[in-house]
Order: C-alpha cells, then sequence, then structure tokens
C-alpha cells in the first residue's frame, strides 16, 4: 500500500512543481525573447535612420564608410539615385547572394506598394515595413526599402542585416532552457522522492505498528476465550467437576476483562481523552504509602521492599497524584514479577537535582538490553517472548509511558550499576498547561 502510494505522490509532487517550474522558464524565455527582438529591431531601425538622415543631407557616399558601416554592423546596402545604382559591390559576405535577397525584399515590399518605380508623393519619404527574410542556407535578414526625395530627385535605399548568428543563439537559449527545465524537473522527482518517502516513514509506522497491536491485542483475547470454550467443553461431558470447570472459566473471564479495560485505557490515552487534575503534592508520602501497600506482596514472594528518600525533604511536585500513582504501581508490579528473583529485594526512592525531582524503582534482576530500552514501552512487547505469564500482557509500561506524557514528565528506564534495571520518574521544569 505504502509504497504505490509513495509512487502516486511523487509523481503528482513532480508534476504540480515541474509545471510551476516550466511556466517560471517559459515565462522567462518569452520576456527574454521579446527583449532581444526589440532591441534587434531597434538596432536596424537607427541604421535605417542613419542612413535615411545620410541620403537626405549628403550627395556623395564613399566605398569605405559604406564599407566599414556594412562589415561592424552585418549590413547589406544598396543605394539608388534616380534609377541608377550606385557603384559599390559590397563588402559584407552572405551566405545567400546579395542580389538574390536584393529581390526578394523587394517583391516584399511590392506587396505593400512600393514598386521600383515608386516615389513618395505626400511625404518626402517612402518607407516599407522591416520584413524578416531567409536565405537559400538558412540565412537570417531584416529588411527594409526606403526611397526618399532629394533635390536632384530621388534616392532609393534597400537595407539588410544579418541576423543568422542571432537565431542560432537564439535556437541555443531555447536548448539550453529546455535542458535546464528537464534538469530541474529532475531534480525536483528526487527531491520529492526523498521528501515523500521521509514524510510516509512515520505514517508507515504508526500503521506497522497499529497491525501489530490488533494483531498482539487478538493473540492476548484468543487465549483465554480458548481456555473458557474448552473449559465449558470439559463441564458438560465430566458433570462431576463441574465446580472445577466453572472457576477456571470465571478466573479467565476475569483476565479478559483485565485485558479488555487495559486496552480501553490504552486506547484514550492515544488519543488523550484524559482528564488531568494537575496539582501540588507531597512526593514522600506516596511513596512511603507504596512502600506499605506492597510490603506483604513482596514478602509473600521471599523479599523486601526498601524506601530511600533524601534527609532534607522533598519540596512538592506538580502532576496528578492519582496517575503519577498508577505509574509507579506499574512499575513496582513489573519490578516483583521480573525483578525480584535474584537478590530478594526492590528499592523504592526519590531525589533531587537542581530544579528536577526524580522517583525511581530499582530492582536487581537480569536487566533489560539497550537495544530493548526503547521497545519496552511499545504495547504488547515481551522481553522474554517464551514467558506464559497470564497476569502481564506488555501493556503496563505503554500504558505508564503515556500516563507519564500526558503529565509532561519524564520516564526512563537506565541500568542498575550492580545489574538490573531503573525506572526513573523525573518531575520538574515549567508548569504544563491543564488539559
Amino acid at each position: 500500500m505504502f509504497p504505490e502510494l509513495q509512487k502516486k505522490l511523487v509523481r503528482l509532487y513532480t508534476f504540480s512543481t515541474g509545471m510551476i517550474l516550466t511556466v517560471i522558464l517559459m515565462s522567462t524565455f518569452l520576456f527574454y525573447l521579446s527583449s532581444q527582438q526589440s532591441r534587434r529591431e531597434a538596432s536596424f531601425s537607427d541604421h535605417i535612420f542613419t542612413l535615411t538622415s545620410k541620403l537626405q543631407t549628403d550627395s556623395t557616399f564613399t566605398d569605405s564608410y559604406l564599407a566599414q558601416l556594412e562589415v561592424m554592423h552585418n549590413l547589406i546596402i544598396y543605394i539608388e539615385e534616380n534609377d541608377s545604382p550606385f557603384f559599390f559591390p559590397g563588402t559584407y559576405r552572405t551566405k545567400t547572394g546579395r542580389h538574390k535577397l536584393f529581390k526578394k525584399l523587394k517583391n516584399m515590399a511590392e506587396n505593400e506598394g512600393i514598386y521600383p518605380n515608386s516615389h513618395p508623393i505626400s511625404s518626402s519619404l517612402l518607407q516599407s515595413s522591416v520584413f524578416e527574410i531567409t536565405g537559400d542556407y538558412r540565412d537570417s535578414y531584416l529588411g527594409c526599402v526606403l526611397i526618399t526625395q532629394t533635390d536632384s530627385g530621388y534616392k532609393k535605399l534597400i537595407l539588410l542585416q544579418d541576423i543568422t548568428e542571432s537565431k542560432m543563439r537564439f535556437m541555443q537559449n531555447i536548448f539550453l532552457y529546455l535542458l535546464i527545465d528537464i534538469l530541474g524537473i529532475f531534480l525536483l522527482f528526487l527531491t520529492g522522492r526523498s521528501f515523500v518517502s521521509r514524510s510516509l516513514k512515520p505514517l508507515e509506522e504508526m500503521y506497522l505498528k497499529q497491525q501489530d497491536f490488533t494483531a498482539s491485542a487478538s493473540h492476548e483475547l484468543r487465549s483465554p476465550l480458548a481456555v473458557i470454550r474448552t473449559a465449558a467443553d470439559a463441564a458438560v461431558h465430566t458433570p462431576g467437576q463441574q465446580e472445577k470447570f466453572l472457576n477456571i472459566i470465571k478466573d479467565e473471564c476475569q483476565r479478559g476483562n483485565a485485558l479488555v479495560k487495559k486496552l480501553l485505557l490504552l486506547s484514550s490515552l492515544q488519543q488523550e481523552k484524559w482528564n488531568i487534575n494537575m496539582r501540588y503534592f507531597e512526593l514522600d508520602e506516596m511513596l512511603l504509602h507504596l512502600m506499605e501497600m506492597y510490603e506483604p506482596l513482596c514478602s509473600a514472594k521471599n523479599g523486601t521492599i526498601l524506601l530511600t528518600l533524601p534527609e532534607e525533604s522533598l519540596p512538592p511536585v506538580y502532576a496528578d497524584p492519582e496517575l503519577c500513582l498508577q505509574i509507579l504501581t506499574i512499575l513496582l508490579d513489573n519490578a516483583i514479577s521480573y525483578g525480584l528473583s535474584d537478590t530478594g529485594k526492590i528499592i523504592l526512592g526519590a531525589s533531587r537535582s537542581h530544579s528536577h525531582i526524580t522517583a525511581c524503582v530499582t530492582d536487581f534482576g537480569p536487566g533489560i538490553s539497550d537495544e530493548e530500552k526503547e521497545l519496552i514501552f511499545d504495547p504488547f512487547y515481551r522481553q522474554d517472548k517464551s514467558r506464559n505469564e497470564k497476569t502481564h500482557f506488555g501493556l503496563g509500561l505503554a500504558i505508564a509511558a503515556r500516563l507519564a506524557k500526558l503529565q509532561h514528565i519524564k520516564l526512563r528506564v537506565r541500568d542498575t550499576e550492580e545489574g538490573g534495571c531503573t525506572f526513573e520518574v523525573i518531575f520538574g521544569g515549567p508548569k504544563p498547561h491543564r488539559l
């Protein structure tokens, strides 16, 4: 499911951002194209104006002047005076013959009513539009035909400017912009794939945890149901032992009920549907109460529970006392179940460091490896997968962790120096907002 979703999101991200990039580059290129064309036409118009002024004021042109003008500005110049052409063979070399280019330009000017024998009538100047013509070898030119009156008659100017190199730069820029667009889309694809992968990873992990949670809950619920069904069948076929099997059914119903309650509790904690009563309370009094409450249970298992408090009295801590009592109860239950067998003792204590106050439950059992220290707070996680103990479902520490998170207090585990593990509940810092 997630690989297919990732592919769709990457395609969507790449398409949308790629379209934006393409539109930006296209707009930039069109602006560049328009500005280049405007500059080219403005430059050509300047040359027309210069030569027109020269035609109207000067009666003669030197070949050196015209040759220099052609070479410097890629121009092709043809001048007639009273139908007699100037003797100027031209200096700038074109791919297509000069006479063929002049003929094409004359034909285009004729379409605008400027014929070989046309003369200005209503004004002293007759000028065609600026045309763009193409030669025989894909060479391009701007051209214009102009006729102006003089004291001695009229003069005709046919002017062309070679823009082939400019056109080539234009094509190069098209490929450059296209390459930038393709490269940008490819980089957006790589970025999108990385971004989507990182974004979906927490969701995928949550989905897998949810699946694992559902499978584990189903497994835990199936066990008491199977025992109940077996005991019910046995009670029907062995009437003399019905009381025994009914007691088994009762015990398994209580076990299933306890599991369902913990599942509902964990679900409400995950959705943060919990009323929290934050206030100041005395932590040392709570620890003393817990020691008195668990001392008989430890004695029944041939163990002892010790209470260690600092000589100076602890200041009140800010939290929900009922939820904190539940957290410490879960930690003590786990310590008695898994850490009492080796040394026969559990230490319940508290300490103060700067602005923090820490309550801890220390056992001297087998301990927890570093790889499992983060996993033990996951629902249904059990350190010993082969353990068949029916009173523990692997939900206690998950509930304790969420209760601590709701109160903005820290719950962590570390190794005990003499072996075993120590769970710490850390109070302190700024007051959390009441939920």
